[in-house]
């Protein structure tokens, strides 16, 4: 298979989907946790079975924000209560509404709270600010780590797959509504590692093969690719292994994480052989044909 062939096509699909995802991106409301908006979050017990969807309707009875309840393992729930706009409930406000509510309609199947946390908006905005900066410096050490080794054609080439990683894995937590959360922000940062590293391989074999194979340009990426083919086949076969596990039986707690990191996996995979080699070439090619003769 001709990988450079193709890659006009890939690159200008790649172009295309980015705008498109910048598009809906600024389109829509991205669902923040709990870490980055303020609010409380208890994980409640109970010895029995639990009628979800009425025990629901209950909470959000009490009228003390936006109450959202998700399963935790067989007898625990996740209650999470963002910051009120509104009304302000302190913590005691909130244990105690929902104390009553358990000992009237639930006392039966002894519930109990376990674990009860609050997170104030400074502190949420202040995780943002710094979700952002950990991104950004992370995308700054690769780009230094990338010129130095290589050269500007090269760094630049990565950190345009790097931003087309990062901005289609969100336009992916976008669209499947995933939150927000410090987990996510983890997920990110080792897609975009494990996307570079990618990356780096294959402009690594390129640039060995310059120096040793007399070809053009064209022909010396794809036979790059080729070389690295079977070990980035085993590498994504290897963390699928992990991943796909982690998201059908990990649990509510870190099925988003996996999700994440299965769609970065193949995004950086993608970007690695189809659109990173071809943005190198643009902007390398004249200094790649003098290297060649």
């Amino acid at each position: 298979m001709n990988f450079f062939k193709t890659m006009k096509i890939t690159v200008l699909i790649s172009s295309l989907f980015l705008i498109l995802s910048v598009y809906y991106i600024s389109k829509t409301d991205l669902k923040y946790g709990l870490e980055f908006s303020g609010g409380t979050e208890l994980v409640i017990g109970f010895e029995g079975d639990l009628e979800l969807e009425n025990f629901r309707k209950r909470l959000l009875s009490l009228n003390i924000g936006k109450i959202t309840v998700q399963s935790y393992d067989e007898e625990d729930y996740i209650i999470k209560i963002p910051v009120n706009e509104k009304e302000s409930f302190d913590n005691n406000q909130i244990k105690n509404a929902i104390s009553l509510l358990l000992e009237k309609y639930y006392s039966g199947i002894n519930p109990s709270i376990k674990q009860i946390d609050y997170i104030g908006p400074k502190v949420g905005q202040e995780l943002v600010n710094n979700g952002l900066l950990a991104i950004l410096y992370g995308s700054i050490a690769i780009l230094i780590y990338v010129f130095i080794r290589f050269n500007f054609g090269f760094a630049f080439a990565a950190i345009s797959a790097l931003f087309h990683d990062f901005i289609i894995a969100l336009f992916f937590i976008a669209f499947f509504e995933i939150e927000i959360t410090l987990s996510t922000i983890a997920a990110i940062l080792t897609v975009i590692g494990y996307s570079v590293n990618d990356t780096i391989v294959i402009f690594d074999r390129v640039r060995e093969n310059l120096k040793m194979v007399k070809e053009s340009p064209s022909e010396i990426i794809n036979t790059s690719i080729k070389q690295t083919l079977s070990r980035t086949i085993l590498t994504v076969v290897t963390v699928l292994i992990v991943l796909l596990p982690l998201f059908f039986y990990g649990g509510p707690q870190i099925e988003d994480f996996s999700l994440i990191m299965i769609i970065g996996v193949a995004i950086g995979t993608y970007s690695s052989i189809f659109f990173a080699p071809y943005i190198m070439f643009l902007i390398s090619k004249g200094k790649l044909t003098k290297n060649v003769e």
